[in-house]
């Protein structure tokens, strides 16, 4: 009997701590649980099945407990106005262990329906899942685990619930959102291990940051804060890059048409910096040759492009192996193979392993060459394949430390004197991976890829000088009115199709939204790098890339999150000045007014149009302006 009271008083206390920490997170959060799933048997562990005790130390508060030989630590420290919270299990046998649902939990705030609540719906495969801010129904609908960042909020002013992934990471973490009941949304954070780590005797999941008790934009700014600035205030960078125009058909000639514009053009002579070439300079992938287009070889190439004064850069995607080159047919020893020993295909290629000892010689011997021949930009690409592998010959490593190892090794070949752009690389690598990341899809010059492009953004602004320096990707402006072509584009495969797939859907930019991605880019405070067939280019286009390259290099923050879809309302803080981007999403024509008290910024006498100089008077606080479909407008006022 004495057993089974303290037994009781022991899970009282438990319930007690997690109702005073669940209160603590912030309104609305309660019925705080984990589990932990076993291999063997598809055992599922909850957090019953551990008798678990409780201890407390300053900010930490810590239970443990023990199910036959596997003991767990699930720690909460209470950091930020909100608890990080990870789960940890260990034994003197090998754990087996699936994932951890690091934290469980059920929110439900003080409304009587929060169906129209907005949800921030973040994914690393923005190529397939949905990102951006759906309201609670839609996203239910949707039904698609988030990545790194996820929460609710009524509005970009009240507070809600957040949660944020603490980087770096090293293994696969999700947040999944479900409607167990009436008006109760239930939160499940699960870190997955794969195969060749679950067998270890010692798992942690990874972090989660949680809080109710800010608003969205407070809850990004503590966030954020997670990750130190990078020392030194890094700079972005300037250049011509040939993928957007010339695709796989880039060729030396193609190089040295652009590379002769841009230097008979004052304005662009002075600001571009780099040429870099794409995708199509090489035989195959795997095989870092330079296909028949650039004759004198890649050689040749950078004397042309350093004779005309520019720098150096070359694409390349060191994780892809064409099934049909030698490496593919004669090396299966660099390959990621599959539980049966078969090498893995990764959208038509195999996968190089960069954890062999081969892969290892094979990525130095490529990236040491370039950088002797002269490269000193290294777009390296398509590395988020890594994610989707389930083992890797170093059976130590999870998915995002083999990354950082392999940018490291990289690093290592081109040396400080290089930029290395990490495309496709997760933000969750964390801080120093490479010197620059871009933020999202791939853009092209239709209004559906640049709605993708700021979905994607949203969530990696706050990266920006933290992280790495955030790349949009390219600065394209040709279109309907800026450019001397009919064809802006090569061949789009489903351009007749009734109902095609969201990549490249729809006509090419008009005067409007071709300025509105100029806005876009220049809001970023990232690199620019050009991409339109410069020639090509009427006086209109050439206007926008002009006033793109006016670079400053601080990142807008976006004032109106959770109030649609998209953010319309983005502010640049710089030193002397505020700069203020308004984007109109709609379809049809829209008035704006923004009200500064409403975001605690003195409203000025008048502010300046970036675009037309025009000097608008502000009244009663309020700057009015009505925009067309897609259009946007900057404004700049002292500060």
């Amino acid at each position: 009997m004495a057993g089974s009271i303290q037994l009781a008083e022991s899970k009282n206390e438990i319930s007690d701590t997690l109702n005073y920490i669940a209160n603590d997170i912030g309104h609305g959060v309660h019925d705080i649980s984990f589990r932990i799933y076993l291999k063997d048997h598809n055992i599922i562990l909850s957090r019953d099945d551990f008798r678990l005790t409780v201890s407390k130390k300053e900010n930490i508060t810590e239970f443990s407990g023990r199910w036959r030989d596997i003991n767990v630590i699930w720690e909460f420290k209470k950091i930020c106005g909100g608890y990080a919270i990870r789960l940890k299990a260990f034994s003197e046998h090998e754990l087996n262990c699936i994932s951890f649902d690091s934290l469980i939990f059920k929110y439900k705030p003080l409304t009587e329906n929060f169906l129209d609540w907005r949800v921030l719906q973040n994914s690393e495969d923005y190529v397939r899942n949905p990102i951006g801010f759906p309201t609670v129904k839609e996203a239910l609908e949707m039904n698609s685990p988030c990545n790194l960042i996820t929460g609710v909020f009524r509005d970009n002013i009240s507070k809600g619930l957040f949660l944020g992934t603490v980087i770096p990471q090293n293994n696969r973490h999700t947040y999944k959102i479900e409607m167990p009941e009436d008006n109760v949304l239930e939160f499940t954070c699960t870190t997955k291990f794969i195969p060749s780590l679950s067998s270890s005797t010692s798992l942690s999941s990874e972090t989660t940051w949680i809080s109710a008790n800010k608003n969205v934009k407070e809850s990004f700014d503590t966030y954020a804060n997670f990750t130190p600035c990078l020392p030194g205030d890094p700079k972005p960078i300037t250049g011509w890059n040939s993928w957007d125009y010339y695709y796989f058909s880039v060729s030396l000639d193609a190089l040295i048409e652009n590379m002769e514009e841009i230097r008979k053009d004052p304005n662009l002579s002075e600001n571009v910096k780099y040429i870099v070439i794409d995708d199509g300079w090489q035989h195959k992938y795997g095989e870092w040759e330079p296909n028949y287009k650039f004759p004198g070889g890649l050689e040749k190439a950078v004397k042309e492009i350093t004779d005309r004064g520019f720098i150096p850069g070359i694409w390349t995607a060191p994780l892809l192996i064409d099934t049909a080159s030698y490496a593919g047919l004669r090396m299966p020893e660099l390959m990621i193979k599959d539980q049966y020993g078969d090498p893995v295909v990764h959208s038509g290629s195999y996968l190089l392993d960069p954890t062999t000892p081969s892969g290892k010689d094979f990525l130095k011997k490529l990236y040491t060459r370039l950088y002797e021949i002269g490269f000193r930009l290294f777009k390296v690409d398509y590395v988020r394949s890594i994610l989707r592998v389930d083992s890797f010959y170093d059976k130590t490593k999870a998915p995002y430390e083999v990354l950082r190892d392999m940018f490291a090794l990289i690093r290592e070949c081109v040396t400080d004197e290089s930029h290395i752009l990490g495309c496709s690389l997760p933000v969750e690598c964390g801080q120093g991976v490479a010197d620059s990341g871009r933020t999202g899809i791939d853009i092209h010059n239709q209004w559906t890829h640049l709605e993708w492009a700021l979905e994607c953004y949203t969530f990696k602004y706050w990266a920006h000088k933290r992280i790495w320096i955030n790349d949009p990707d390219f600065l394209i402006v040709r279109g309907k009115d800026t450019s001397v072509e009919k064809e802006t584009n090569v061949l789009n495969p489903n351009q007749n199709n009734p109902n095609p797939p969201r990549w490249r859907k729809g006509d090419v930019f008009d005067k409007y939204e071709a300025q509105t991605w100029t806005n876009v880019v220049m809001l970023t405070g990232g690199n620019v790098f050009l991409s339109d067939r410069i020639s090509m280019l009427n006086e209109e286009g050439k206007k926008l890339i002009y006033k793109g390259l006016q670079n400053i290099g601080v990142a807008a923050e976006p004032l109106d999150m959770c109030c649609g879809y998209h953010p319309s309302i983005w502010l640049q803080k710089l030193e002397d000045e505020y700069r203020l981007t308004i984007i109109n999403w709609l379809d049809e024509k829209k008035t704006y007014n923004f009200n500064f008290n409403n975001y605690c910024i003195e409203p000025p006498k008048e502010v300046t149009n970036c675009w037309t100089g025009v000097n608008i008077n502000i009244e009663d606080g309020i700057l009015s302006v009505r925009l067309n479909r897609h259009e946007s407008a900057v404004f700049q006022w002292k500060r």
